[in-house]
């Protein structure tokens, strides 16, 4: 073989084919995005709803400051931090079921069996007196349930993912828990 068919073949089978030297931005950046909401029971004395992970939801200045220089997101992780809103004040209490569904797309419990039946469930007081309860989960990295899809800014709501709440026996239209969200939020592809 020639020197010059050698060099043509090296070529042919060079990695650097056309477009192979362009890079895409593959920075990843990780952020804690912050909201706030509240729990207040229904006219029949009930909390039954749910907070979907969807940081555009319940953090929207700092959803807005990202979605608009990233192209993608997920949501690895959620602490709640619950508040005491009826401190003092003569309401009925009860427990509140709380838990986190890393794959639903979000709905109403609907009981509190609906709640508790979730591992990651956990039972917290709808009146006390003390200091904030909080409670943090994150997402499986590991095992059968490691996927963590990307979703497009633009369409925050299609993130799944929830954490539910159920009670009943509450007073009626009281307003009971003030909550402090932080979404643990990686983003991709910087604009």
């Amino acid at each position: 073989m020639t020197k010059h068919r050698q060099k043509t073949q090296k070529r042919a089978h060079n990695p650097k084919a056309f477009g192979a030297d362009l890079s895409q931005d593959k920075t990843l950046l990780r952020a804690t995005l912050h909201g706030t909401s509240s729990l207040t029971s229904s006219a029949g004395g009930v909390i039954n709803t749910y907070v979907p992970l969807d940081p555009s939801a319940y953090a929207g200045t700092d959803w807005a400051d990202f979605s608009s220089t990233y192209d993608e997101f997920r949501v690895m992780g959620i602490r709640l931090r619950f508040f005491n809103h009826q401190f003092g004040v003569a309401v009925n209490g009860g427990p509140v079921a709380v838990a986190f569904d890393n794959d639903s797309s979000g709905a109403n419990p609907g009981s509190y069996t609906a709640v508790r039946q979730y591992s990651t469930s956990h039972v917290l007081p709808a009146v006390w007196y003390t200091k904030p309860i909080s409670m943090t989960w994150w997402r499986p990295t590991r095992g059968a349930e490691t996927t963590i899809n990307w979703v497009d800014v633009a369409n925050p709501s299609s993130t799944l993912g929830s954490v539910l709440f159920y009670s009943s026996g509450l007073s009626a239209s009281a307003q009971y828990l003030d909550i402090d969200y932080e979404f643990f939020v990686e983003f991709r592809g910087r604009r």
